[in-house]
């Protein structure tokens, strides 16, 4: 039977990762997983839901030096290096067990690059820990599939990356990726054109033709570049089983209005699942002293248990 554990690891301690982490924990009622919790007890004792699954989950305290003098709601040294260490840990019981499922709560890139200054992400430190180059950042919801083609670069300079040998390399990763861990024998994938009105046979640039290249060199069928202005829209999302875009916010603007409590991050390309809650450390919420919600973290757990490793 497929092991299905799932490790979190909870993210900054002073924002939401914590508490959406073991909010969502408490709300997950299926069963065939167990949960391994990684963090400091001392800040999981502040938040209600711990005392009601302590006793049903296995929590790995990593015992940050420090951590009680913690300041929530604002990035420090302290806590990217108590963010940077529960991911550590993760992927050490990752390498030690059989399992294969990893959820990541939100952490700060700014809190993490104080103890770690060529940190720019998740994505890209897993990529590095397990040595794989071909890796994709696929935003899922019930609404949609969008990947992004680069993620966290300049926009000045997006027109430097797109190259025809990554977007390729691109395209049959998510293909195959739909495939083999979303269960889809025949996915109809569109990428979205970078420059405005840039449709086939219209407003053609450079951008686009490097796209078109790509996609007639890779074997599968490949649509677009298709406006991106109009390949959202309801009619034309329910076409397609997944939308590439060329650039963060060409992806994100549209699936975070669509999909902002439900969506899921997806690291593409890994030997393991991975996912994440579509957002960020809220430390405004918390500063606030209120609670942030854990819908997202509880539908990033889902779909970590349902995808195929």
């Amino acid at each position: 039977m497929e092991n299905k554990d799932i490790i979190i690891s909870t993210g900054d301690p002073a924002g939401c990762g914590p508490f959406i982490s073991l909010t969502a924990v408490e709300k997950y009622k299926s069963k065939g997983c167990s949960f391994i919790v990684v963090g400091d007890s001392i800040v999981f004792e502040r938040i209600p839901a711990f005392r009601r699954v302590k006793n049903n989950i296995r929590v790995v305290d990593v015992n940050t030096p420090g951590i009680d003098k913690l300041i929530y709601g604002k990035p420090s040294k302290l806590s990217g290096r108590a963010s940077l260490n529960y991911l550590k840990k993760s992927l050490e019981i990752l390498s030690n067990t059989n399992a294969g499922r990893l959820v990541t709560a939100p952490l700060s890139k700014e809190a993490v690059k104080y103890v770690l200054p060529e940190f720019s992400g998740h994505t890209e430190y897993l990529a590095e820990y397990f040595n794989v180059n071909n890796i994709a950042m696929m935003m899922v919801s019930k609404e949609l599939k969008v990947v992004l083609l680069t993620r966290h670069i300049p926009l000045r300079k997006l027109k430097f990356a797109l190259e025809k040998e990554n977007i390729s390399d691109n395209i049959s990763l998510v293909y195959e990726s739909l495939q083999e861990q979303f269960k889809i024998k025949q996915p109809k994938i569109v990428f979205a054109s970078v420059n405005p009105h840039a449709g086939i046979d219209t407003f053609l640039d450079k951008e686009e033709n490097i796209i078109i290249d790509a996609i007639n060199g890779v074997k599968n069928k490949i649509y677009g570049p298709y406006p991106a202005d109009t390949v959202f829209i309801k009619e034309n999302i329910k076409k397609y089983d997944c939308i590439i875009c060329a650039y963060h916010d060409q992806a994100m603007i549209p699936f975070k209005l669509l999909s902002f409590k439900s969506g899921v991050n997806v690291t593409l390309g890994l030997p393991i699942i991975r996912t994440s809650p579509a957002h960020g450390v809220a430390y405004d919420v918390i500063a606030e002293g209120n609670d942030p919600f854990s819908s997202s973290m509880s539908e990033a757990i889902k779909l970590a248990v349902k995808l195929t490793v």
